[in-house]
């Protein structure tokens, strides 16, 4: 299947539990086989927060409109 071999990745930084696009974009070739392959949002999260600080590739599509960064680990609000 040719769609999948030009499906395009972001370049994410995650440093200190906050995730930013880099500006970077590689095609699916390019990362093949790469640990930092990430196909969700929820995936990239796991691997962040297992793997630490670096550099991970998510689909273009898959990045929230209109933000910069994101947090990978949210505080809990204590209800009381």
């Amino acid at each position: 299947m040719a769609v999948a071999s030009s499906q395009k990745f972001d370049e994410i930084r995650v440093f200190e539990g906050i995730a930013e696009r880099t500006g970077n974009i590689v095609d699916r070739d390019t990362i093949r086989g790469s640990k930092a392959m990430c196909r969700s949002l929820t995936e990239l999260t796991r691997r962040a927060r297992r793997m630490g600080d670096g550099t991970f590739y998510l689909p273009v599509a898959l990045w929230p409109e209109g933000k910069t960064t994101l947090p990978m680990s949210e505080t809990w609000t204590t209800l009381s």
